[in-house]
């Protein structure tokens, strides 16, 4: 009996024994595989690409502005032509352009925390590239337009402070001032005391029709004499063009106007009109009368 007892001990004891380090052995490797790959330049296929950090997981706001910095440095790289693929060829095909660039450059420098889920949707496009699952022009066009996408709902001139001119009667178009959307803005204009003129100079003063930045009376729509047809003639008017450049629109200031921004945009202003040269301020004594333009932010954007 005693001696079953330890043949049975035996058995279990060498079964122990080879069955530990196979376990161990397999446990090491599962460990392997769960340990997530170094962050850093890497070459998928032959194409160079980024993989980034977990940012979710970096505690440290210097650790996190030295990754980041490290991120937009490789892929700055390749959308200024300058990075190279394994065999060390240049990728100057990548080089994306000057205005589409600003907006890329914009983005990334003025907010850096986007690059905290950015590079992470980046390093996937990129990781298509080099394995063929992704047209190379498709990923330069990606490239090409992300800037603009990620700053289009941003705006970081806002029209929050008081802004005075003087405009020029004898020009069309002048100014740009930038407005966000959302600014709401009292534009107010020199008064009928001192603030008229012709754009009809006969040469002689006394013999001059004036009237100010509300436009001729006489004239409510100034048709193909003017900038804009169905505004007087010779009033003072508005354009705003979006940020975009997908559309304009025009206003009639007159005395005064209250204006909100539809979008991101510029302002200009001009009078209504298309000849200029026969444009002139009233001029009583010498005392010459003047176009000022005030505006003064009503509330800013929430």
């Amino acid at each position: 009996m005693r001696r079953l007892l330890t043949l049975v001990l035996f058995a279990l004891l060498s079964v122990a024994l080879v069955a530990t380090p196979a376990m161990a052995k397999k446990k090491k490797k599962k460990g392997a595989e769960e340990a997530p790959p170094e962050p850093g330049a890497v070459f998928v296929g032959n194409f160079p690409c980024y993989r980034p950090p977990d940012f979710s997981k970096i505690t440290s706001n210097g650790e996190r502005k030295k990754l980041r910095q490290q991120g937009f440095e490789a892929v700055n790289k390749l959308v200024t032509g300058v990075a190279q693929d394994k065999s060390g060829a240049a990728l100057e095909m990548f080089k994306i352009d000057n205005d589409e660039y600003a907006f890329f450059e914009t983005a990334f420098l003025g907010r850096p925390q986007l690059l905290d889920y950015w590079l992470d949707e980046n390093f996937a496009k990129c990781q298509a590239v080099g394995t063929g699952k992704m047209k190379e022009k498709a990923y330069f066009e990606y490239l090409s337009t992300v800037g603009r996408e990620l700053e289009s709902n941003e705006c970081y001139k806002p029209l929050d402070y008081e802004w005075h001119d003087f405009l020029d009667i004898a020009s069309d178009w002048q100014r740009r001032v930038h407005v966000c959307k959302g600014d709401k803005v009292l534009i107010e204009t020199t008064g009928e005391e001192n603030g008229q003129y012709t754009i009809t100079d006969t040469g002689k003063m006394a013999d001059n029709t004036f009237m100010t930045a509300a436009g001729d009376p006489n004239t409510p729509e100034a048709g193909a004499a003017g900038l804009v047809a169905e505004y007087p003639l010779g009033a003072l008017l508005l354009r705003f063009e979006a940020e975009d450049d997908s559309y304009t629109k025009y206003y009639l200031i007159g005395a005064s106007l209250r204006f909100t921004s539809p979008d991101h945009g510029t302002l200009s202003f001009a009078i209504n009109d298309t000849t200029y040269f026969d444009n002139k301020f009233r001029d009583i004594k010498g005392a010459i009368d003047y176009l000022g333009v005030d505006i003064y932010p009503e509330e800013k954007p929430k």
